[in-house]
C-alpha cells in the first residue's frame, strides 16, 4: 500500500545551522512537521511527534562539487524510510529514498550521495531540502553540522564500482529478455514429483540429434535464468542419469534427493553436444506434477461462499464478528523470518542447508492456530501473505534476506545463495504441512500470496535497486518455490502474485518501480516457456488517491490495457485483460483472481464522512459481483489503525480504553447487509456516482 503524505506547518522560530561547507543549510521549524524541535548549542534535538515526521530547511551557496549529504547525529533508536525532497514540494511528488540512520549510541557521522542538479537550475530562491525521518512517533535524534559536501576520491571509486555493478545488471537483464524472446528445438514436456524420485519426460528430439548427445543440466533454485544462457559462460550442474526410451516418449529417472539436498525445487534443462560444443536444447523446466505426500488434505479446494472478504487478520480482535459480517474468505500475515533460529531449543527442528547450524521454530506455528482453526470451523477460506520483514537498524539480518536488500518495509528472500533457497524453502514446507488440510485440525492454508506489491519492490519487496527483468525472474523462483512447497503436502494450492493499482508504468531507467501490466505477462510468458503451475494474480484496486472521500472520480485512468491505474472505478479492464486467451492457462481456463487489499477513507467519523466510506463500500461490491473470476474482495481493513499515514480505512474506528477494538462505522453496517435482503433498506440515502 502507498501512503501519500499531507503538509501542515507549526512553529515560527528558525535556526541557523553553522556549517563549514559551501552548501550550508538552515532549518525552519515553521515549515517542519510532526516534530518537537529544542535547541542546545549547535545540536537540534528532534523528538517526533507523530506518522510524517519531516525537516524543512534551505541550502545557500551550492558549490559545483556538492554532491554529498552529511551531517553528525546521535540516535539510540535508529531511523528507517529516510527520504529527501528537493525544491519545492507538490502532493504526490516522489522523494528520494536515503539509507536508513543506523542506530548511534554515540556521536557518528551519516553521509550520503545525493544529486543536486535540480536545485542548481532551478529558481535560487527554491534550494529547499526536507528530510523525512520514518513514519515513527517518539522516535529522538540529535543533529548537528547537516552540510553537503564534494565527493572524496574514495567516494568516486565507490561509486565506480556502482556503475560497473549497474552495468553488469544491465547485461543480466538483457539476458533475461533474451531467454523469454528464445525459441528452443525442443520442450520438456513434463517433471513429475514423487516422494524419492524425479521422471523427467520429452517427446521429440530434432533428427539430427540421438539420445547419446542429449545431457541433463540441474538448474538449482538460487540460480537466475540469467546465469545459464549457454552453458560455456557457467558451468552448468550435469547431471548423469539413464535415458530410456519407450516408442516416441524419452524418459530420466533420477533420485529426488542429492544427499541432504531436495532436488523439489531444481529446473532443469537438456544440452546438446555437436562437434564438442555445447548448447542448450530446451528452455528451464520446472516440475509439472506433484505428487503428494501422504493424505492430510481435503478432497476438494474450498470455495468461498461469496465474495466478502477481510485482509489482514491477526491474534487479537473480536473474530466471532467476521461470522455476523458474512465473511467467508480473509488473509492472514505470516512474516516467516519467526520462524528461523539460529540455535537449537524446545521444538525446534534442523533445517538441513550449508554453513552455520540453523533451526526451524515449530512453536512459532501455534500463533496461528486459532485463526487457522476457526476459519476452518466457519468455512472461511484463508489466503496466507508471506512476509519477510526488513531487520530493524542496528539487529543482526536473517538469512532469509535478500543480499542486495537496502532498506524497505519487507525485502525478497534471498535467492541467491544455496543457503538462503534451502533456509526458504524449508520454512514455507514447513507452514504449509502443517496447514494443509482445510478440513480438519488445525486448519488449512488455501492460497498462497507471495510477499507484497511486487511492482513497488523497493518498499513491499526489497532487493535493493535492479532492472525490471531481474526482480521479475527472482519473483516468479519466489512464487515456484512457494507453489512447489505447498503442493506436496496440498494437491489444491495455489501461488498469487501481489500487486498495487498501477497497471502501465513506463520504464524511467531508475529501478524503483514495475508495470503491474508486465510483471503478469512475464509471468505467464515463463509458464508457458517452463511448465505451467496453480498462479494468479492478487490485486490491489485502491482508488488513484488513498485519501479519495470517493472511489468514482479517478482521472488517471482508461477504458483499455494502455490505462494507468486500474482501481475499482475501471475494474472492467482487468477483468477483460485476465480473460484473454493469451493469458490463460494450458486447459483454457481464466487464472485466479483475489482482490486481496483495498480499502475507503473516512476523513473524519461524522456522519456524512461514514456515509461516503460506506457508499464506497457498496459500489465497489456492486462492481465485484459484476466479475465472478474474482473469488474474494479482502477489504483493507477490519480496525483503524493509528499506524498507517493518516489513512483511516476500517470498518470500525480507531481502538480506544474504552473501546478496544474501535467503534463500528456505517461502513460496517453495510457490508454486512451486502448480498442480503437487507442491502437496499441499509444503504439507503448514501451517496451514489
Amino acid at each position: 500500500m502507498i501512503v501519500k503524505r499531507f503538509y501542515v506547518s507549526f512553529l515560527v522560530w528558525l535556526i541557523a545551522m553553522p556549517v563549514a561547507s559551501a552548501a550550508s543549510w538552515t532549518l525552519f521549524p515553521e515549515r517542519c512537521n510532526d516534530v518537537d524541535i529544542q535547541r542546545r548549542d549547535q545540536v537540534i534535538e528532534i523528538l517526533t511527534t507523530g506518522n510524517d515526521p519531516y525537516l524543512v530547511g534551505e541550502l545557500s551557496e551550492i558549490g559545483a562539487e556538492d554532491a554529498v549529504l552529511q551531517f553528525d547525529y546521535f540516535c539510540v533508536s535508529g531511523i528507517e524510510q529516510v527520504e529527501l525532497f528537493l525544491g519545492r514540494t507538490h502532493f504526490g511528488d516522489t522523494p528520494l529514498s536515503l539509507p536508513s540512520i543506523p542506530v548511534a549510541e554515540a556521536w557518528q557521522t551519516y553521509s550520503t550521495p545525493v544529486q543536486l542538479d535540480r536545485l542548481r537550475n532551478g529558481d535560487p530562491a527554491h534550494h529547499t531540502l526536507r528530510i523525512d525521518l520514518g513514519q515513527r512517533p517518539g522516535v529522538r535524534i540529535q543533529l548537528r553540522n547537516v552540510h553537503m559536501r564534494g565527493t572524496t576520491p574514495q567516494e568516486k571509486q565507490r561509486e565506480a564500482n556502482q556503475q560497473q555493478l549497474r552495468q553488469q545488471k544491465i547485461i543480466q537483464a538483457e539476458r533475461i529478455r533474451s531467454y523469454l524472446s528464445q525459441s528452443f528445438p525442443a520442450k520438456i514436456d513434463s517433471v513429475v514429483v514423487d516422494q524419492d524420485t524425479l521422471t523427467i519426460s520429452f517427446s521429440a528430439l530434432p533428427t539430427t540429434l540421438s539420445v547419446s548427445d542429449v545431457q541433463l543440466i540441474e538448474c538449482p533454485p538460487w540460480q537466475s535464468i540469467s546465469q545459464s544462457v549457454e552453458p560455456t559462460e557457467v558451468e552448468p550442474t550435469k547431471v548423469d542419469v539413464a535415458i530410456q526410451r519407450h516408442d516416441r516418449k524419452i524418459t530420466m529417472r533420477l533420485p529426488r534427493f542429492d544427499g541432504q539436498r531436495d532436488r523439489l525445487q531444481s529446473g532443469w534443462r537438456l544440452t546438446r553436444s555437436v562437434s564438442g560444443q555445447s548448447s542448450y536444447l530446451t528452455p528451464r523446466a520446472f516440475a509439472t506434477e506433484i505428487n503428494v505426500v501422504g493424505d492430510n488434505h481435503a478432497p476438494h479446494r474450498p470455495v468461498p461462499a461469496n465474495q466478502k472478504g477481510l485482509g489482514g487478520i491477526g491474534l487479537h480482535g473480536p473474530i466471532e464478528e467476521l461470522k455476523e459480517l458474512g465473511v467467508t474468505a480473509i488473509t492472514v500475515n505470516i512474516a516467516i523470518n519467526a520462524f528461523v533460529k539460529d540455535s537449537p531449543g524446545q521444538g525446534r527442528i534442523n533445517i538441513p542447508t550449508s554453513g552455520e547450524p540453523v533451526y526451524f521454530d515449530t512453536l512459532t506455528l501455534s500463533h496461528y492456530d486459532r485463526v487457522m482453526n476457526w476459519a476452518r470451523e466457519n468455512n472461511v477460506v484463508v489466503s496466507a501473505i508471506i512476509l519477510i520483514p526488513t531487520p530493524r537498524v542496528g539487529k543482526d539480518t536473517s538469512p532469509l534476506v535478500h543480499p542486495d536488500n537496502d532498506g524497505g518495509i519487507y525485502t525478497m528472500p534471498d535467492l541467491t545463495t544455496r543457503r538462503g533457497s534451502d533456509i526458504y524453502a524449508f520454512v514455507i514446507s514447513e507452514i504449509a504441512r502443517r496447514y494443509s488440510n482445510t478440513d480438519a485440525a488445525p486448519g488449512g492454508i488455501s492460497n498462497w500470496i507471495a510477499h507484497n506489491e511486487i511492482d513497488f519492490h523497493t518498499v513491499w519487496t526489497n532487493m535493493g535497486l535492479q532492472p525490471r527483468e531481474i526482480v521479475t525472474e527472482t519473483y516468479y523462483r519466489s512464487m515456484r518455490i512457494i507453489h512447489n512447497a505447498a503442493r506436496q503436502s496440498n494437491p489444491h494450492a495455489r501461488v498469487f502474485a501481489s500487486l498495487t493499482h498501477h497497471f502501465n508504468v513506463p520504464d524511467d531507467g531508475q529501478w524503483r518501480q514495475l508495470s503491474g501490466r508486465e510483471v503478469i505477462q512475464s509471468l505467464q510468458r515463463y509458464s508457458v516457456l517452463e511448465g505451467d503451475f496453480a498462479w494468479g494474480v492478487a490485486y490491489h484496486p485502491y482508488p488513484q488517491n488513498l485519501f479519495a472521500s470517493v472511489p468514482w472520480n479517478d482521472t488517471r485512468i482508461s477504458d483499455d490495457f494502455d490505462t494507468p491505474l486500474v482501481t475499482i472505478q475501471n475494474l472492467q479492464v482487468f477483468g477483460r485483460f485476465m480473460q484473454q486467451e493469451s493469458m490463460r492457462d494450458p486447459a483454457g481456463r481464466i487464472r485466479p483472481v483475489l482482490f486481496s487489499e483495498q480499502g475507503f477513507h473516512t476523513d473524519s467519523y461524522d456522519a456524512d464522512a461514514q456515509d461516503r466510506q460506506a457508499a464506497a463500500l457498496r459500489y465497489a461490491m456492486k462492481k465485484v459481483h459484476a466479475m465472478p473470476m474474482v473469488e474474494s474482495f479482502h477489504y483493507h481493513r477490519w480496525i483503524d489503525h493509528p499506524d498507517e499515514g493518516g489513512l483511516m480505512l476500517g470498518l470500525r474506528t480507531l481502538p480506544s480504553e474504552a473501546e478496544p477494538y474501535g467503534k463500528r462505522k456505517r461502513a460496517w453496517e453495510v457490508y454486512q447487509a451486502i448480498g442480503t435482503e437487507r442491502e437496499e433498506q441499509v444503504s439507503q440515502g448514501l451517496p451514489t456516482p
